[in-house]
């Protein structure tokens, strides 16, 4: 009889619930148990996992071996946690919700299989109502593949593959009457707006709506447009009969609504609408309800005069944005991805690319609150083949993508390929390549069918390497999406940074139809690197400054670039990199710990309305410099200021050096640094305010004669072979570019500087047992000597080389192609102020190809002879890549 009561108690408490409740959404992210590898039995409720790390989710397990090794972890991890369900989701459907998780997921609850999952960057739901035990307690059981051999997009990047489940996951639970939980990971509500202009807009909202309950319901849709004031503008309401067990869809449209607050970058203005569900009884319960964001604007794309936002011109300035964070890999919480967003706003970015793959639904929700318009891709990108489980995952990738983020209005392209043609381009079988280009662009035309029919407010747009013009066209690529973006490196990679212009005025020449966006252009620079002579790929600070300062000018000179996006917004993880900074691609504005490099003002000083004043040598603020003369005492060199303030005046120490009339936002004044602090203050006048910005630089001056250099701590360093003074953030030593010898001074006699191309100064392979690796990927070969004219002592000299022979390539990803220079092996004497001090040296087979060693002597300098080290050759070519010599006493 007991029994029997509590099942009737159960029964009314069930139906009481299922009429009042609603959708609840709660993280489920804390106290998972985590392990890497293949695990037999993982998924059963009785595996001990008790010797699993406990982790916090969200969680990649790359987020440190990306950062320190090429080949990083790439294959299963597995996810544990327990799950208690108590009373109150008694009476509700319950679904588990993953906003994202690399590559593929297999989900198990209490022991069974739910579903699988393929895709990275989207969001994916299961309903979990029939496996759960409610009240009680629950096992979560996730297998993670990030596997490569996975026939899943992306096949190849320039970016780190992070593996985990590295974005929240919710429990969401509803009535039994609610929206569709089950469209692509969408919230089940679609937005549109049919009519907006300056005085009138109308709005239509389209579902769906899914009875699980046993009954047939006759329901009432209701929604209503909320201003941000809290007041309902307008509301519309529909009826809906849906049998029990079925799904059934709605289409509502409002009137039209008067002098509507348009969204712009400058007037981000949201409405809201909120959708619910109401029983069509006496008690109009209401049994869900979702609230939408809602931005009325309008937009278009011209080939001839760009963009134009609400009727207006508007030029699309901003970034591209990958997401990762050092420590962290991917798996970025919340408030650090909201800060990506402000930042962009503070540099007054107008515009996204979110590349190259969706990511965290918080980013575009702050693009729509911030104002930022927003280009969003799926991961096909490189390579491409014919494989159907590829191009299913690519479609369901679109669709996913489409319909996650339909509502928001500062998306306004989607993007589904990125130099797709790129991998195919660089085969040397020309049947083979070019069945790939023909199914790849059936494949692309297939996808474009695809988005126009997903969404037919948005455009449609793919981004296209600039190197492959012709086969693009060749085969169609360029003429199916509504907008093209270009990604373009000239100056950089190849050429100057006016082929730039010229490559574009081509491009609006011979296809005058197409819409273009920049989607890519960037130069890569490592803070450890400055110069005052910058040339091509040297990694400075200063090469990146001039870049950019090229580039901004030639975008906004052409009115039918419709926008541009920099590669990157911050120097982000690529494990495969090697360069300067292995691991890091550092094309970046701002570094991986979110701090802006100078360039960053420049952008601020051409974008934003408010003033800007900066002093651009915030990354380079310990410096070095050679007297011109021996009674100098000072030393000049530039310094640059960003600012969109008219004039601006510099003072040194407190005296004035002029005042410059800003222009594309920078001038640079001559600064006569002296020895020791230097104090640089900035003023400019805007209106009736003053403006300021302040920096201190320590300044070393080297003296032009070095054996009048009397000090016991004397000590030079060359950065032999480089153009570019390199600073060691751990000890402060900076070690001066590389010159020719001087009498009095110090410097190379003959030889070449190493390069690995045209306009390729030194090599990009990584070299290891150093944390300097710039120091070592350039050097001197061929030379005699190298001198410094210092006073007699005692001296410690330093040797500093690095092994290359077959290691070097022309290639920045791949090593295994050998260069001319580097195909013989050098071997070579080395002898200091005529003492044999390394002998039949080859760096490469007595220490390894690309690894750093130093060899140290001690050694005296005599009768004003200063110090002469010399290179005699034996087999190949002699070399060296930097020297320190330090006097003892």
């Amino acid at each position: 009889m007991k029994n029997f009561t509590l099942a009737i108690v159960i029964g009314l408490l069930i139906n009481t619930l299922t009429c009042f409740a609603q959708t609840e959404k709660e993280s489920i992210n804390e106290s998972w148990k985590y392990f890497t590898g293949e695990v037999d039995g993982a998924e059963k409720v009785d595996f001990n996992d008790k010797t699993w790390q406990t982790v916090n989710l969200p969680h990649s397990w790359n987020g440190v071996d990306a950062y320190i090794e090429k080949k990083y972890y790439r294959g299963v991890g597995w996810y544990h946690k327990n799950l208690i369900l108590t009373q109150k989701y008694i009476g509700k459907k319950l679904f588990i919700n993953f906003e994202g998780v690399f590559l593929k997921a297999d989900v198990y609850i209490n022991g069974k299989f739910v579903g699988e999952h393929k895709g990275g960057y989207t969001a994916f739901s299961f309903d979990i109502s029939n496996y759960v035990s409610i009240p009680g307690n629950n096992t979560i059981a996730v297998k993670v593949d990030s596997s490569k051999d996975l026939n899943l997009p992306p096949i190849s990047g320039d970016y780190t593959m992070f593996g985990g489940i590295y974005r929240d996951v919710y429990l969401v639970s509803t009535n039994y009457v609610h929206f569709d939980q089950m469209n692509f990971g969408s919230s089940g509500i679609f937005i549109e707006t049919p009519l907006v202009n300056d005085s009138a807009a109308k709005v239509k909202i389209s579902g769906s709506v899914t009875n699980q309950s046993n009954e047939n319901k006759n329901l009432t849709i209701v929604s209503k447009v909320i201003d941000n004031s809290g007041t309902v503008i307008s509301e519309i309401k529909s009826k809906l009969k849906l049998a029990a067990g079925a799904n059934g869809n709605f289409e509502q449209l409002s009137k039209e609504i008067a002098n509507p607050n348009l969204w712009s970058p400058e007037n981000p203005y949201l409405y809201t609408v909120q959708t619910s569900i109401l029983s069509d009884d006496k008690t109009k319960t209401v049994l869900d309800s979702k609230n939408q964001p809602l931005g009325f604007r309008w937009f278009s794309f011209n080939a001839d005069s760009g963009f134009s936002l609400n009727g207006k011109y508007l030029k699309l300035i901003g970034a591209a944005r990958h997401q990762d964070y050092m420590g962290l890999g991917n798996a970025l919480d919340n408030d650090l991805q909201r800060r990506d967003i402000e930042l962009l706003k503070a540099m007054g970015g107008n515009f996204i690319r979110v590349s190259h793959y969706p990511q965290d639904p918080t980013i575009v929700e702050m693009c729509d609150k911030l104002g930022i318009l927003v280009w969003e891709e799926t991961p096909l990108g490189n390579t491409f083949y014919d494989n159907e489980e590829l191009k299913a995952t690519c479609v369901s990738s679109l669709k996913e993508m489409i319909r996650q983020n339909y509502n928001h209005p500062s998306i306004i392209i989607w993007g589904y390929m990125n130099e797709v043609g790129l991998g195919t381009s660089k085969l040397t079988d020309k049947e083979k390549k070019k069945e790939i280009y023909e199914i790849t662009a059936k494949f692309a035309k297939e996808l474009e069918g695809i988005l126009r029919t997903e969404d037919k407010t948005r455009l449609s747009t793919m981004a296209l390497n600039s190197g492959g013009t012709s086969y693009y066209k060749e085969y169609g690529f360029s003429n199916l999406p509504n907008v093209i973006g270009w990604n373009t490196y000239y100056g950089w990679y190849k050429g100057a940074f006016e082929d730039f212009g010229v490559f574009i005025d081509k491009v609006h020449k011979e296809s005058p139809e197409i819409k273009s966006i920049i989607s890519e252009y960037g130069a890569g620079s490592d803070q450890r690197l400055h110069s005052l002579n910058p040339e091509q790929f040297d990694f400075s600070i200063e090469w990146q400054q001039l870049y950019h300062e090229s580039y901004l000018n030639q975008i906004f000179s052409r009115k039918f670039i419709a926008g541009a996006t920099v590669w990157n917004f911050i120097d982000f993880n690529a494990a495969g990199r090697q360069e300067s900074t292995p691991r890091i691609n550092n094309k970046g504005l701002l570094y991986n710990n979110r701090t802006p490099k100078d360039v960053y003002y420049l952008y601020q000083a051409w974008l934003l309305k408010s003033p800007v004043l900066h002093i651009a040598s915030r990354d380079w603020q310990i410096r070095k410099g050679i007297q011109a003369n021996p009674n100098d005492t000072s030393v000049s060199q530039p310094v640059k200021i960003y600012s969109n303030i008219d004039k601006v005046e510099l003072f040194l120490n407190g005296n004035s050096i002029g005042v410059h009339t800003i222009k594309n936002g920078f001038s640079v004044w001559d600064v006569p640094f002296t020895n020791d602090k230097n104090f640089l203050l900035a003023k400019g006048e805007n209106g009736s305010k003053i403006y300021e910005d302040a920096l201190q630089i320590d300044f070393e001056i080297i003296p032009a004669i070095l054996n009048q250099v009397k000090d016991k701590d004397f000590e030079i360093a060359v950065n032999v072979g480089s153009n570019c003074f390199f600073t060691d953030p751990i000890n402060n030593i900076t070690w001066m570019p590389d010159q020719p010898y001087k009498l009095g001074g110090f410097g190379y006699v003959g030889g070449e500087i190493y390069r690995a191309g045209e306009g390729k100064i030194g090599h990009q392979s990584e070299v290891f047992q150093t944390r300097n690796v710039p120091l070592y990927q350039t050097f001197r070969y061929g030379l005699s000597d190298y001198k410094f004219d210092v006073t007699d002592g005692e001296y410690e000299v330093e040797l500093h080389f690095s092994g290359f022979g077959s290691k070097l390539s022309k290639s920045i990803y791949d090593v295994s192609e050998s260069e001319e220079k580097g195909k013989e092996t050098s071997e070579f004497n080395v002898l200091i102020n005529g003492n044999l001090t390394l002998e039949n040296f080859c760096p490469e087979l007595q220490n390894g190809a690309l690894n750093a060693v130093y060899k140290t002597f001690v050694v005296q300098a005599k009768n004003l002879k200063g110090l002469t080290i010399s290179f005699e050759k034996l087999k190949g070519n002699p070399f060296i890549n930097a020297i320190k010599v330090r006097r003892l006493n």
